[in-house]
């Protein structure tokens, strides 16, 4: 497979140079991008491992509000952090457990003297909630800025015991045909295309760089094929326990077998949308960028 890496056009007002324009809704995408979520709590909704252990070896009913939490810098380092996960629903039980009564206390204490117009402060009444409604599900976590030098951008798959910080983007439920589309360089082209930029950095922008990629038309054959050789590229970053996603994944350090994974894909999933070979990547930007006209005029 032939790419280059040339300067990307950059995006801005919600249209990038290509002419793509955004677009609340996905226009083929058979599962919506989630934003994750803003703490908005100063700190005080989150716990340090040693804490952690405190709590649940003192209160071991404290376990069951606590949960792994992950941006994009988590997601990059192989991490998390702890976070608690309190309900209006479930008030009555968490109320018996002072340590997360005073983490409330201390967010609300913020919250308070936050200014008036941010969400923090809009937040003030509810002291023990995130600012959206948070609904765990097992999905696939990319990052919303990713580094300018990737040829591949990281992302991995979270279980349902996880929040997703406002730092990156979810699919819930995604698939590993999803993650193959989603992880391949053809996709990375139309990131390109559409991402605005600051610095060094692409903003994965949602309505104009997920909702506007035009997915192939897939058999089911076709799906499994993609889904075989997406698991392989999971399997091999199993190998590699003790590097990071971000070292995984950056050109200089990323595993010979990962990279060679990752080219079998990218081919079979180019392969979805012809037969024939792209010459280059800006080849692949024109293709796509006329599947997004097509499928506008529809």
């Amino acid at each position: 497979m032939t790419t280059d890496h040339k300067e990307p056009v950059s995006s801005t007002a919600g249209k990038s140079n290509t002419g793509v324009a955004a677009h609340a809704q996905p226009l083929s995408a058979p599962l919506h991008l989630v934003q994750g979520n803003t703490p908005a709590d100063g700190g005080n909704l989150f716990l340090d491992p040693d804490e952690y252990d405190r709590l649940v070896s003192a209160y071991p009913a404290a376990e069951a509000f606590c949960k792994r939490f992950v941006g994009s810098a988590e997601l990059l380092n192989s991490t998390y952090r702890r976070c608690l996960f309190l309900g209006a629903e479930t008030k009555a039980q968490w109320e018996q457990i002072p340590p997360l009564m005073q983490h409330v206390a201390a967010c609300k204490s913020y919250r308070e003297q936050a200014p008036k117009t941010s969400a923090a402060y809009k937040l003030r009444e509810q002291p023990w909630a995130f600012q959206e409604p948070v609904t765990l599900a097992p999905a696939l976590v990319i990052p919303r800025m990713i580094s300018a030098h990737r040829t591949y951008v990281p992302m991995a798959f979270v279980d349902d015991n996880t929040v997703v910080g406002d730092s990156a983007f979810l699919l819930p439920h995604a698939s590993h045909y999803h993650f193959g589309i989603i992880s391949s360089h053809l996709h990375l082209c139309w990131l390109h295309a559409t991402a605005s930029k600051l610095k060094n950095d692409y903003r994965y922008l949602r309505d104009l760089t997920y909702n506007t990629f035009i997915w192939p038309q897939a058999t089911p054959e076709q799906q499994a094929a993609i889904t075989t050789l997406a698991e392989d590229i999971l399997l091999k970053r199993k190998f590699y326990l003790t590097q990071t996603l971000a070292e995984l994944y950056a050109p200089e350090t990323m595993p010979k077998d990962l990279k060679q994974a990752h080219e079998a894909l990218d081919l079979a999933v180019e392969q979805l949308y012809r037969p024939e070979p792209f010459a280059d990547d800006a080849e692949r930007t024109r293709f796509l960028v006329q599947l997004y006209a097509n499928a506008k005029a529809d």
